[in-house]
C-alpha cells in the first residue's frame, strides 16, 4: 500500500481513473462491443465439465464489483455444483417463467 492509499470499512480505497479515447475510436469500439453482443443468446444446455473454483472466484470478484445504487451491491451470490440441486434449481425457475 503506498503512502496515498487509504482503508474504508477495511478495504483499501481504489480510487477511479477514466480511460476516454478519441472520437473514432470510441466509435469503433461501441460498434465492435455490439456486434459481440449481438451474438448472446439464452442458453439452455450446459456443460457438465467440471470448473476450476479458481475460476469460479475470479468470476464472483468481477461480478461484485459490478456498480449498484450507493455502492451498497445488494446481490447474493450462490455457487451450486450439486447437480440435483441445479436441475431443482433450473425447473423452479422454469415454472416461474411459465406462470
Amino acid at each position: 500500500m503506498d503512502a496515498n492509499s487509504r482503508i474504508i470499512e477495511g478495504y483499501e480505497f481504489v480510487s477511479h481513473n477514466p480511460v476516454s479515447f478519441p472520437e473514432d475510436e470510441t466509435l469503433h469500439r461501441s460498434a465492435q462491443f455490439y456486434q459481440w453482443m449481438e451474438k448472446r443468446r439464452t442458453v439452455r444446455n450446459f456443460s457438465d465439465r467440471p470448473i476450476d473454483r479458481k475460476v469460479i472466484d475470479h468470476m464472483l470478484m468481477t461480478a461484485s464489483t459490478a456498480p449498484s445504487g450507493a455502492h451498497k451491491q445488494p446481490w447474493t451470490f450462490c455457487v451450486v455444483s450439486d447437480p440435483k440441486i441445479k436441475k431443482a434449481i433450473r425447473e423452479a425457475s422454469e415454472k416461474e417463467e411459465y406462470e
